[in-house]
């Protein structure tokens, strides 16, 4: 049971296995079921053999739900759906309300999975532009239709571009190769080279940007660890690129991430006034022995600091620091 009030942006931080992705996959599974008037455990991004995969260990005897209640554009939503029944009589969940509004935000939520890229030297071109990304049809299908979009708007393959060489230092083209097939290059000082080849760093973005760019304003966009393939400089290049884009543009990000170098350039946007603190949540996440697992707000101030500090991070460098002292004094 988990209470979170997302932001402008929204950071999920935490060890390994302690529910951040659980999050956006709650959200997700709401998505994919939104034309069913059940909830759909096999779809487009949540794929799992039975509902009784989503009981928790430290729970027996459970039934499958899912229950969720908060406020949406100023009003209040309450949902509560099950795999097998229309709606679960709850305590916690006064009565049934599949508003529109709710429809909508979920209709226009966008997803960035850890798993991105493109992974062939060409692709096949495809037969029309979609908006729509899905990993159901295979990892193929789906990095396809991302090149096959850069293709075919030059307008979205110009400021992915643009975004990118920001971030990495070196742009992005797409180009028409025989037998209708499309090849991806990362464009730098010395010339042009295919992604692939190029190495993983600009290629991690373009999945990412695309969902950005495309999402429209008041949308929501779920992003697993934005991080992945990106040297600490770019990392907070990247926040930068978030948080200008989510404020121009109205657009909601709720991302996972691993990344310390991220969020303390977030924490400088707010100490220098890009962001206010009122535009930035961060929770941490834990687990205890059970295997239950726990979030906490980390209260954030005007001028960019966070109240205890962030411990999930900086434990780490200090039990570092601490054996390299160790180690220098065995050394003399």
């Amino acid at each position: 049971h988990v209470s979170i009030n997302p932001k402008l942006l929204t950071v999920l931080i935490g060890p390994n296995g302690t529910g951040k992705s659980s999050i956006l996959q709650a959200l997700l599974l709401l998505k994919q079921s939104v034309d069913s008037y059940r909830l759909n455990h096999s779809g487009e991004f949540i794929n799992l053999n039975s509902p009784g995969e989503l009981s928790p260990s430290f729970l027996t005897g459970t039934r499958p739900r899912f229950s969720l209640a908060g406020e949406l554009r100023g009003g209040m939503f309450k949902y509560s759906q099950s795999f097998l029944h229309n709606v679960i009589p709850d305590d916690d969940v006064e009565s049934y309300a599949r508003t529109p509004d709710f429809e909508d935000m979920l209709v226009q939520l966008k997803f960035v999975p850890a798993l991105r890229g493109l992974v062939k030297p060409t692709h096949k071109l495809g037969s029309e532009y979609k908006e729509h990304l899905t990993l159901q049809h295979g990892l193929d299908i789906y990095v396809e239709q991302l090149a096959t979009n850069l293709a075919y708007s030059r307008p979205l393959e110009q400021e992915l571009s643009r975004k990118i060489e920001r971030i990495t230092g070196t742009g992005l083209r797409a180009e028409s190769v025989p037998s209708r097939n499309i090849e991806v290059k990362s464009i730098g000082p010395s010339g042009a080279v295919n992604i692939v080849a190029e190495g993983f760093g600009a290629n991690s973005l373009i999945l990412l940007l695309h969902q950005l760019v495309n999402a429209e304003g008041g949308a929501t966009v779920l992003i697993e660890e934005p991080e992945i393939h990106l040297h600490p400089k770019a990392q907070a290049e990247l926040a930068e690129v978030l948080a200008e884009t989510a404020k121009a543009e109205d657009k909601q990000i709720i991302m996972t991430t691993h990344s310390e170098h991220l969020v303390e350039r977030l924490l400088l946007l707010v100490a220098e006034g890009t962001l206010s603190a009122d535009d930035l949540a961060i929770y941490s996440f834990s687990k205890d022995g059970k295997g239950e697992c726990f979030a906490a707000e980390i209260e954030v101030t005007e001028n960019g600091q966070v109240e205890g500090g962030l411990t999930d991070f900086y434990a780490n460098n200090l039990d570092t620091l601490d054996r390299r002292v160790k180690a220098l004094k065995r050394s003399q």
